[in-house]
Formats: structure tokens, sequence, C-alpha cells
């Protein structure tokens, strides 16, 4: 299948301009990719309306998404849309005070999940699209640390996070949900220990069948079994030939076919550079980082395939690879 949905934002001023990132863009993306081609169209491009959002410089960009039957779904930091990606256009839109810093939706169990980073917790929406349940990423009532009664969209930040989850699937008859700081999966419904992913911090988690893949940040793919939460195989990307030295970028976003997986990276921003992150000391010595882009890669051959450039279609963060048609037997899912 050579179309692929993508998702993220373009970023205020230049890309080298430090700044936090709950104000560093300006406008969420949806992006159709056309592998054969390499023809990258702009499909809809979003602001998040007054109300929704904090007043002063808010940071809006579409984070990761799923199919639902044949619209799809995503979210921005604090909204949840339906999009017809055929007409480039929201049919849907659901917010919520306790929306912040939202990270991933899907529908699992015939209601939709929203990962709410800000707020280290899963939510569970009812059929009106009220909130049905609030989990937290580490098993703790979310309202302990944080008060109910507070419009969090209109704030800018809840950091320092003590989970930040960020992917929530299905797989083997349980919920799986990443948790970037622990660098684990967290199972829900299911007496697991927690699937030890990387030591560096992850972000996507994908159910493909009854496995889960994840991505960390620094350029790490993992298969694990679902089944018995154990990890299976991994590839450090950093490790493949490459002609360059630069880092690789932040790893996110992850598409899983056959003989191939493509991989989202978002360039490396100065703030990116003063986190306490192994694989990046050293990094503002080294040559200017990679653009934001798409890659393909053969794992078993352990080599690049091919590679497309975002910012030339104005994203500069990509959060999301989805397929151009719903998955077999996987919509909705």
């Amino acid at each position: 299948m050579p179309r692929y949905y993508l998702t993220g934002g373009r970023q205020r001023g230049s890309t080298f301009v430090r700044r936090d990132e709950w104000t560093s863009f300006e406008a969420a993306l949806l992006l159709e990719l056309d592998t054969d081609t390499g023809r990258i169209r702009r499909v809809l491009e979003y602001v998040s309306p007054p109300g929704s959002c904090p007043e002063q410089e808010p940071s809006i960009l579409f984070k990761s998404g799923s199919w639902d039957g044949q619209e799809l779904l995503v979210c921005t930091q604090t909204e949840v849309l339906r999009i017809d990606p055929v007409a480039g256009r929201v049919l849907e839109r659901v917010s919520h005070p306790w929306f912040n810093d939202l990270h991933h939706v899907a529908r699992v169990r015939g209601r939709i999940h929203v990962v709410c980073t800000g707020l280290d917790c899963l939510l569970v929406l009812d059929e009106r699209g009220d909130i049905a349940a609030a989990l937290g990423a580490l098993g703790q009532d979310p309202w302990a640390r944080f008060d109910p009664d507070t419009d969090y969209r209109l704030v800018h930040t809840t950091k320092p996070h003590a989970s930040h989850p960020n992917f929530v699937s299905e797989a083997a008859g349980s919920r799986w949900l990443t948790r970037f700081e622990q660098g684990d999966a967290l199972a829900l419904d299911r007496d697991l220990p927690p699937i030890p992913v990387s030591s560096d911090r992850i972000h996507d988690g994908l159910a493909v069948g009854d496995e889960l893949w994840f991505t960390a940040v620094s350029g790490e793919i993992v298969r694990a079994s679902a089944a018995t939460g154990q990890a299976l195989e991994r590839w450090d990307l950093k490790d493949f030939p490459r002609s360059g030295r630069e880092p690789l970028g932040w790893c996110r976003g992850l598409h899983v076919e056959r003989e191939r997986v493509l991989v989202g990276f978002s360039r490396l921003r100065p703030t990116k550079f003063v986190q306490n992150l192994s694989w990046l000391r050293g990094a503002l010595n080294r040559p200017e980082p990679e653009p934001c882009r798409v890659v393909a890669y053969d794992l078993k051959g352990r080599r690049q395939l091919s590679s497309w450039n975002l910012e030339e279609a104005g994203m500069s963060a990509v959060f999301s690879v989805l397929p151009g048609q719903p998955p077999d037997g996987s919509a909705g899912q």
C-alpha cells in the first residue's frame, strides 16, 4: 500500500529558536504520503478554536491517531476530532476541561479511549462523548494530584509528569498503555507485570495481531508478545548502516508491514538537547540534525530503504504514520 496519512504540526518561527514545546506549534497538519512517487499532499490544516486552548501562544498540532471505520480519529492537545480524510474536513469535535496534552486516541472495545498525558491518565468516553472513566497511569486516582474542577485545556503544561503515558492499544485480551517515564507498557486488564520496553523513553505501542510493537524516542524498535508480556525482538536503528553521523531525531510514529516498517522522526529541537537523555549527549557538537521525515526500513536486512522529507510540506514534527485506508479487519480497533 503506497499511500499513508501523517499527523503532526508546523512550528512557530525558526526550527532552531529555543521554545518550550507547549508553545511551539502554530497549526495542526494532516498529510498524505505516496511512497511510490514521493508526493506529499496537505490534506488538512487545523487551528483549535478559542476557549479550548490557552489564550497566549497555544501549541496546536495533531498528535497520534487511528482509523475508526472509514474515518480518522485524531487528537490535538485539547480535542478529539473525527476527520474524513478523503474530503479533508472535520466531521466532529469533542473537547473537555480534563483534556491536556493529549497524545493518542483510538476506539477500543467500542468506546473511544484518549491518552491524557497532561493528567497522567487514560480517559474513556461514552457514546455521548462524556467521560465514563479516568484510569491513572500509575494505578492512582488522577484526582489525588489534579483538581477535577480546573479547566486544564487553558493550562499550557502540567509538567513534570509522573508517568507521561503516550499510547493505548488492545491485544491478547488486555488494553496496554505505554509509559514514557517508566519505559514500559502497562496491562490494564490482565494480571501481568509491565512489559519492559527500553531504558530510553518510549512512545508508540501498536497492536499487530497478538503482538505489540513499540518505539523508543532514541530510535529503538521493540516487538513483544502481548500474551506473555515478554519482549521478543529489538532493533536499534542507530546501528543500521547510514552515511552520516547526525542523531536520527526524535523517533515517534510507526507502521508495521510484512516486508518493511515506516518510522517517523522529528527534527531535534534545542529544547530536546537539554534533556538528560544519554543518546543526546554531545549532540550539539554534531552536524545539523536531520529534518522531520518518514523512513522505511527492512528490519530483517538491517537496512534503510527510503526516506521522505516532511519539512518540504510544512510539517515540523510527526506523530502518526497511518495506512491510507482502514487496515483489514481492524477498523474501529
